[in-house]
């Protein structure tokens, strides 16, 4: 793993980006070992998050995110606007956003999930070509083609992963070599923390830094398991039952089945605790029946 960056670094850095000073440097993340953001403030430029990362492609990644992020803003959609990225030290890739208001969600349900709901949908036929960032692509190869180990480390987070793990292999069976197309615009980590409200409306949706082409119905999938752990099974059915409209039951196997075990993969990279999303992900198969283990 690269040697992380400090914010002593990255300040100096970004302040002789943007020919401004640049303080602050509060983490706003925890400390996984290939990405850090923090909060912070320009002398010009005012509240920023700055957002480190490295890993493959992190500078074609971001670049991609820059071009064509304010397209999906432009349909009304509340993205950060960025403001620099650049590489600060291989293979270190550093970003400059401007900070949006408003507090992470803790809970979904009623009018915000309304709004959730349509603002999904405005990532609806994106019109550009996917290249390289077609995430749908990504998905299949990961599922069908082994790519990246996920399901390796997956079946590694603990001991109920390897029979969950087990479970949605014999699960994706019927579906086996599914490719959705890259249609939509995709946020591809949609999670409450990723949402903004002042307790009244969506403010913002951050951390884009998977941003690509695919099927919106994985974010409404990625926030359905998110809402399961976080005890708001009524609020996952909702979400689950759209995602199943726009990319069909097939469709929904292969997305549940990508993000369980992008899931569970995390967890054993980052060593953390993955028994909360082992249940989440347990209910939400039960509630699509699932085979079980």
């Amino acid at each position: 793993m690269a040697c992380p960056l400090t914010w002593d670094e990255v300040a100096v850095a970004v302040g002789r980006a943007l020919g401004e000073r640049v303080t602050g440097g509060l983490p706003l993340t925890p400390g996984w070992s290939s990405r850090t953001t923090w909060a912070a403030r320009g002398e010009r430029s005012g509240p920023v998050v700055v957002k480190a990362r490295c890993g493959e492609r992190a500078d074609e990644k971001t670049a991609w995110c820059a071009a064509r992020l304010p397209l999906l803003g432009a349909r009304g959609y509340p993205v950060p606007s960025i403001i620099w990225h650049g590489m600060v030290r291989d293979p270190w890739q550093v970003t400059v956003q401007r900070r949006l208001s408003g507090r992470p969600l803790t809970a979904l349900d009623g009018r915000l999930l309304d709004e959730v709901l349509r603002l999904v949908e405005l990532q609806a036929g994106a019109a550009t070509e996917a290249g390289d960032r077609d995430f749908t692509g990504y998905i299949a190869h990961v599922l069908f083609d082994e790519w990246d180990e996920v399901w390796t480390d997956a079946a590694r987070a603990g001991g109920a992963a390897g029979p969950l793990c087990a479970r949605i292999r014999r699960w994706l069976q019927p579906v086996w070599g599914l490719r959705l197309p890259p249609a939509d615009y995709a946020h591809n980590d949609l999670n409450l923390s990723n949402i903004l409200t002042d307790g009244e409306t969506i403010t913002g949706v951050v951390d884009w830094d998977e941003f690509a082409l695919g099927s919106r119905a994985l974010d409404l999938t990625v926030l359905a398991l998110d809402c399961e752990e976080h005890g708001a099974p009524a609020a996952a059915a909702r979400l689950l039952t759209r995602a199943a409209q726009v990319a069909g039951d097939d469709g929904l196997r292969c997305l549940v089945s990508y993000r369980a075990l992008a899931t569970l993969a995390e967890s054993t990279r980052e060593g953390q605790s993955p028994r909360a999303g082992i249940q989440a992900i347990s209910a939400v198969l039960d509630w699509l029946r699932a085979p079980g283990g």
